[in-house]
């Protein structure tokens, strides 16, 4: 039974809108026989080098020391020790689209992806082995739950066992150097302490019966807020050992999350719908964008303000509860924006990487 049939049979309610999201969001990730086993191939497959690499699909981006690191689609992995005016492709030890990366200091990072892959380097990202990806992932979850004797998470694991290694992770928050947490598709959650070598499941933590798409983790002091798909909302305070499941009125997915104080929390997504809480959720402000494109992005600048990035290609500030747009030519589809030590902002592409003045008023 492929995960469509079998999550509709489990999650089956009389509700048809929820029932049609539901299988609307799970058929966005290509779930087919043949993507399966292209993802079980790509995640033992290195990544090829080609020149394509610096105009391709580019999801996440994150300081190394004084260097730059993009990361893409066919498992590219590029560096720049320019400020990104040129990138150099590194080898990567597989073929699926990477989505996240974090470093820890100038040696020190990891790379998510799809098909369960967690990516580590030692040497400042030029040369990376594999930590994790889709099949060490579930028999990691069943030997956890044997030994628990918990045969709801036993047949859970088993499932995905069956279904194969092609779930993917879509956000990484780096505590520390060794203490990672990896969030993704269908609920996954886990979290490493070990830098890491071995893994514990979040997914006990997080109510999420429905197994919904989680696309954002942020921490601020002892908060820990995640974000997905159907306005999910989880927010832990005590850095992850409980969450709580918060109410938005919002419906449609939050693709970026952001904490900007102890009590702010700022989420952006679908149809470039943006809510402000000043209350840590218990109240919510729907912020003015007149430019109904999704939301893929967001970053808090060094001077504490918010800026976002839509898939209509424009840069967003927001001033005055209003989000206004940065440049007026739009650019390609945006992904994901990181600012460059330059104060610029280096905002990645379906077309690759490209630097964009900030908008900064100073």
């Amino acid at each position: 039974m492929n995960i469509v049939n079998k999550l509709v049979h489990k999650y089956l309610v009389p509700n048809r809108h929820r029932l049609l999201i539901i299988a609307l969001g799970i058929s966005l990730l290509g779930q087919n026989e043949a993507s399966i086993a292209a993802v079980k191939d790509a995640i033992e497959r290195p990544s090829e080098i080609s020149t394509l690499g610096q105009r391709s699909v580019l999801l996440a981006s994150a300081h190394v020391g004084k260097s730059l690191v993009a990361v893409g689609e066919r498992g590219f992995i590029l560096l720049s020790d320019d400020q990104a005016k040129s990138w150099r492709q590194v080898p990567s030890p597989i073929s699926v689209t990477l989505t996240g990366v974090a470093f820890a200091d100038e040696h020190t990072g990891y790379a998510i992806g799809h098909g369960g892959s967690v990516l580590g380097t030692t040497d400042g990202g030029e040369s990376w082995k594999v930590l994790l990806n889709g099949n060490t992932l579930v028999e990691s979850l069943l030997t956890d739950a044997l030994l628990k004797d918990d045969q709801e998470a036993a047949e859970t694991a088993r499932f995905l066992m069956d279904d194969g290694p092609d779930k993917p992770f879509l956000d990484v928050l780096l505590i520390s150097p060794e203490h990672l947490v990896v969030v993704g598709a269908y609920g996954f959650a886990f979290e490493s302490l070990d830098g890491g070598q071995t893994w514990n499941s979040w997914m006990s933590r997080i109510d999420n019966p429905f197994g919904l798409h989680l696309y954002s983790v942020r921490k601020q002091g002892n908060r820990i807020l995640i974000a997905g798909e159907q306005g999910f909302v989880a927010l832990s305070n005590n850095n992850g050992d409980s969450f709580e499941t918060i109410e938005t009125p919002y419906e449609g997915s939050f693709f970026t999350a952001q904490l900007p104080d102890a009590n702010q929390i700022v989420l952006a997504g679908l149809r470039g719908n943006t809510l402000v809480s000043e209350d840590n959720g218990a109240n919510w402000k729907q912020l003015i964008n007149p430019i109904p494109a999704t939301i893929t992005a967001s970053l808090i600048d060094s001077d504490g303000q918010l800026v976002f990035a839509n898939q209509a290609g424009l840069l967003l500030r927001l001033k005055n509860s209003t989000l206004v747009p940065v440049n007026q030519k739009p650019l390609p589809p945006l992904t994901f924006i990181l600012e460059k030590s330059d104060g610029d902002v280096l905002a990645l592409s379906i077309n690759g990487a490209i630097s964009l003045d900030s908008g900064s008023a100073k």
